[in-house]
């Protein structure tokens, strides 16, 4: 006997191919003919069913005990496409390990002689006023009227530039307790070259992503506090590329620099406030745990490895390693599959509320704060990604496919589902990374049934009404990207879309009286699609958008963290 519920759900998709492929969104993706508390109703009594079948208890311990077996003691191990270990790889890159610790012992004697950081402390301090200073040209430049006085700023920028980038360029020389070894490392050809090779399947190919991976492994690394928290990776990374771009010339001060060179002053100055002893110890713990991979790497490639008083084989150890990697993503691609045709036999509505919700919560979580923009222009994406050929269907090459046991058929009816399963798309549904925990076990903690509630109401809104002017496909947090790598210069077939002001403030009398003092700092202008220039615009601590005249004042939407891009029209 069917089972009725108190509401009709009206779809302008009855089957997935309605649209023709590549066809845009139009006004409406489907029309919902029941309240918002009723279908979110629906969904949680939905979720909380799914939950209680998949997420039993024990099952999040499960799957990070099977994790921890994966992860080993953490060092890689390059296999061969025939699961064999790749010596050669091994071999090559002992000596490289060995003289990066070296080097880290080296940069410990360097600060064992040291008594304070002051020197460098009060050079960063000038460094600082510098940089402050080259600030106010973008400033001036703006407010700036006629050409003659825009070029005299413009020169004054320039020249006042290239001395800054030659004193920061010798600082942070002197800074090499905070180097990457092998500085300075280029992270973005390292990103480009690896993506080059890691799908490789023959021989040749597998070892030199092997290589290439090895030797990231071995620079994007860095000191740690012996807790094993606060490490300082990121930092090493960040000033290789700021070091590395200081050899482009640029009349003023570009938005990206202005931010790494913001977050490295503060990160500096938190490990010069320090003690040296603290540096001291923090490179004492990352020179052990390189000696450790050493140990490890020798005993590898010998033959026999021991582990916690364990002896085994290098063929047994690496039979424990592929088991565990097997297990572990045979684990999540069966939670996974079971995720999938739990929710293919619910309703499209249902299936779309499941596919946006999670991925939100994987992809922005609460950062956007209540005015959840992020989380609308994610959503956004996922409903253009639904028309798409490229991103709505699960071929049988993809991993996911053969653990499904569906036709091709019966998956091309669930594009809300392939969009959100899409090998290569979302990282989250990777076996390796944790997660995809959240595929199968929805957080059921206060803050998550709080940020579920938000996601589902921006959902509904936007299968009712989506932005049919916003065609954005992609996106990344460049803010999150070690060594801040670009993903506009690897993502050529795309364009940036134009950046756009966040809600505007209702009472900004206040701000209105500061900008008309000038008591505000000028970080950069901007303009919209439309045309319209924008300036990005800080007070104290507080950062706004407001139009050329100071007229409106709108809150900012840190473009670092999320900037989106469509395919050219």
């Amino acid at each position: 006997m069917f089972k009725f519920y108190f509401f009709i759900l009206i779809y302008l998709f009855c089957s997935p191919n309605i649209f023709g492929e590549g066809e845009k969104i139009s006004s409406q993706v489907m029309s919902i003919e029941i309240s918002e508390k009723k279908a979110l109703d629906l969904y949680l009594k939905k979720l909380n069913s799914f939950s209680k079948t998949y997420c039993k208890g024990g099952v999040e311990e499960e799957f990070w005990s099977k994790y921890k077996n994966f992860r080993g003691n953490g060092n890689f191990i390059p296999l061969l496409p025939d699961g064999k270990l790749d010596k050669a790889t091994v071999n090559r890159f002992i000596p490289e390990i060995e003289a990066k610790k070296k080097w880290i012992d080296s940069q410990r004697k360097i600060v064992e002689k040291k008594k304070h950081f002051k020197p460098e402390y009060a050079e960063l301090i000038k460094l600082e006023k510098e940089f402050n200073e080259l600030l106010l040209y973008k400033k001036k430049l703006f407010l700036s009227q006629t050409q003659k006085n825009k070029d005299e700023i413009r020169n004054n920028s320039k020249y006042k530039l290239i001395s800054f980038r030659s004193n920061l360029k010798k600082y942070l020389e002197s800074l090499s307790f905070l180097h990457s070894y092998k500085f300075p490392v280029d992270h973005f050809d390292l990103r480009v070259s690896y993506d080059k090779y890691k799908s490789s399947e023959d021989v040749a190919g597998k070892r030199k992503s092997n290589e290439v991976y090895f030797f990231r492994k071995i620079v994007q690394d860095g000191a740690q506090d012996i807790n094993h928290k606060k490490s300082d990776r990121f930092l090493r990374a960040t000033i290789d590329s700021i070091y590395l771009n200081l050899n482009k010339n640029t009349d003023f001060i570009t938005e990206d620099f202005r931010f790494d060179m913001k977050a490295t002053f503060d990160a500096i100055k938190w490990h010069l406030k320090a003690r040296p002893r603290n540096q001291f110890i923090r490179l004492g713990e990352w020179s052990e745990r390189v000696e450790r991979g050493i140990e490890f790497y020798k005993m590898l490639r010998d033959g026999k490895v021991s582990d916690k008083g364990h002896a085994f084989s290098t063929d047994n150890l690496l039979q424990n390693r592929a088991k565990g990697r097997y297990i572990l993503k045979d684990y999540v691609l069966k939670k996974e599959a079971d995720s999938y045709k739990f929710w293919m036999n619910q309703s499209t509505l249902m299936q779309a509320l499941y596919a946006i919700d999670t991925i939100l919560f994987n992809e922005v979580g609460g950062l956007d704060g209540r005015d959840a923009l992020e989380r609308r222009d994610v959503t956004q994406v996922v409903i253009n990604r639904l028309t798409d050929p490229e991103y709505n269907s699960i071929e049988s090459d993809e991993a996911i496919f053969d653990y499904l046991k569906l036709s091709k058929e019966e998956i091309k009816k669930n594009p809300w589902l392939n969009v959100m399963f899409k090998e290569g798309e979302f990282s989250f549904t990777y076996f390796f990374i944790p997660g995809n925990l959240r595929i199968y076990c929805p957080d059921m903690t206060r803050n998550g049934k709080f940020l579920r509630r938000e996601n589902i109401s921006i959902a509904l809104s936007l299968l009712q009404k989506p932005n049919v002017n916003f065609h954005a496909l992609r996106y990344f947090s460049r803010a999150s990207m070690l060594g801040r790598v670009n993903m506009a210069q690897i993502w050529l077939n795309f364009v940036p879309v134009a950046e756009r002001p966040g809600l505007k403030v209702k009472r900004s009398n206040y701000l209105k009286s500061l900008f008309k003092k000038g008591k505000y700092e000028f970080l950069y202008d901007f303009k919209t699609e439309e045309g319209d220039t924008f300036q990005v615009i800080k007070f104290k601590k507080s950062t706004y958008v407001t139009d050329r005249n100071g007229t409106h004042f709108y809150k900012y939407r840190n473009r670092h963290y999320f900037r989106y891009f469509e395919h050219p029209l």
